[in-house]
């Protein structure tokens, strides 16, 4: 009988854990058997590269990250035989065992083959003997670790280990509100992880877990700088004045105070207050009314003379009638206000705050009158499409009112915004269909009869 060396393809991979702790990790080395639908194999469990935040502080929920392998998890492998040359094939784990996914990994029984390249690497694919970002995939928003692989010495299995693995890059934790989107804007070089070319002034839409967590993974050089905000309003910023460690963890305080009732409100930001925060973001309910806006108002009494406040307010849809009028005082401290998610603001809203330089209401449609009347100080307003705003300049009941500093305010409106009509039968300013920025009324520098010192769009 002719000799026929026999062809023999395995199919396996191993389990390693991830124990991503604050500590040391152990480095103990476990074994497991696990089916592949071939045969059973011998799995390696070791030791998996953690990360560690480098602060010595909580800073929002903590999370050391993956801990072990999940359902769906997926390994990529990179094979070479000296008889059937590369092979590239993807496992997936089922959730007790893993199992081929695509490619194929071929060698002659009696050789020993080579693993190149051995990667967990979510946001990727093998095609043609590359790795490619998956559809809809950012490169950066997920790991990129490369280990190692070698057949076991009986032949029979390929022991996977991510102990040494290579982990080129940094983790950056952003712990924010729970399940909300975030931008993240760098105002510079990025290089992501998995990649060797830096992306020059990237912008990252993320989503935060039900922890308030979102991750980005690269390399953070000396001067990388970049700013968080969520639906148009800041959170926080960072610059590295020096490099990022590889295979660290940072963490960004871009969190929100949450609170409901009006004491919760009012007490939220006397403590914000006392320590001696100058950025005050509160997440509010959507339909926070007159109770809540007093709290704030009150709250505002005990900041120190000649102290400012940024504050942002997230989640309310609505500053109501009088809801920071400040013509009784105390609201002087109010530098600036951001309002990502209201759509209306009230008559009198914010009236008589005479110090204030900044409003951004990037999604407000509605503006009833004299909500900014005497808020002497502005430079800045940036507001939505708008649609309904009450009130008539001429008459004295703008939102403005007869503010003579009106020349002073720098207005962005949104691309899209229509040139306003004044109906003097309702009283009110109506979109007319002809979009504002192809106007004669945008190229002198004029919205809703103000003139403005100038009219930009913020898209």
């Amino acid at each position: 009988m002719e000799d026929i060396t026999m062809r023999k393809i395995f199919q396996y991979i191993m389990l390693a854990v991830v124990t991503i702790v604050m500590a040391s990790c152990t480095s103990d080395i476990e074994e497991t058997t696990a089916t592949t639908g071939k045969s059973n194999v011998q799995l390696v469990v070791g030791e998996f590269p953690a990360f560690g935040d480098s602060q010595t502080r909580a800073i929002g929920t903590l999370d050391p990250g993956k801990t072990s392998w999940a359902e769906g998890d997926e390994l990529l492998l990179e094979m070479t035989s000296k008889t059937f040359g590369t092979k590239y094939a993807a496992f997936t784990y089922n959730g007790s065992s893993w199992e081929l996914a695509s490619g194929e990994l071929s060698y002659k029984e009696d050789e020993v083959p080579t693993f190149p390249h051995v990667y967990y690497a979510p946001n990727y694919k093998w095609e043609s003997g590359k790795l490619t970002l998956k559809e809809g995939k950012v490169a950066g928003t997920d790991e990129y670790i490369e280990g190692t692989a070698e057949i076991t010495s009986n032949g029979q299995g390929i022991t996977v280990k991510f102990a040494g693995a290579t982990r080129n890059y940094s983790r950056l934790r952003i712990a924010t509100m729970p399940n909300k989107p975030i931008t993240v804007a760098f105002n510079n070089r990025y290089t992501p992880a998995g990649s060797s070319v830096s992306a020059i002034f990237p912008r990252y839409t993320l989503t935060s877990d039900e922890k308030g967590n979102a991750y980005l993974y690269g390399t953070f050089g000396q001067d990388c700088d970049f700013e968080v905000k969520y639906e148009g309003a800041p959170l926080a910023s960072h610059t590295f004045y020096q490099a990022a460690e590889n295979a660290k963890s940072y963490v960004l305080d871009a969190t929100v105070i949450s609170a409901n009732s009006a004491e919760e409100i009012k007490s939220a930001i006397e403590q914000e207050i006392a320590d001696g925060k100058t950025a005050i973001r509160l997440n509010l309910a959507s339909d926070a009314g007159a109770n809540e806006f007093n709290a704030i108002r009150e709250a505002f009494e005990n900041v120190k003379e000649y102290s400012t406040i940024d504050l942002t307010l997230i989640g309310c849809k609505e500053i109501p009638a009088d809801g920071l009028n400040n013509q009784s005082g105390g609201l002087e401290a109010l530098k600036s206000i951001t309002l990502p998610d209201v759509t209306k603001i009230g008559k009198n809203a914010l009236r008589f705050c005479v110090d204030l330089e900044e409003i951004c209401a990037p999604n407000v449609s509605a503006i009833d009158e004299y909500a900014f009347q005497r808020c002497d100080y502005l430079k800045k307003v940036t507001l939505g499409e708008l649609t309904d705003v009450k009130g008539d300049y001429e008459h004295g009941g703008g939102i403005f009112g007869l503010n003579p500093s009106i020349k002073n305010i720098d207005l962005y409106l949104p691309k899209n915004q229509e040139v306003m009509e004044f109906d003097e039968n309702q009283y009110i300013w109506k979109p007319t269909g002809e979009k504002y920025f192809a106007s004669p009324d945008y190229d002198d520098g004029i919205f809703l009869d103000y003139q403005f010192n100038s009219v930009k769009s913020w898209e």
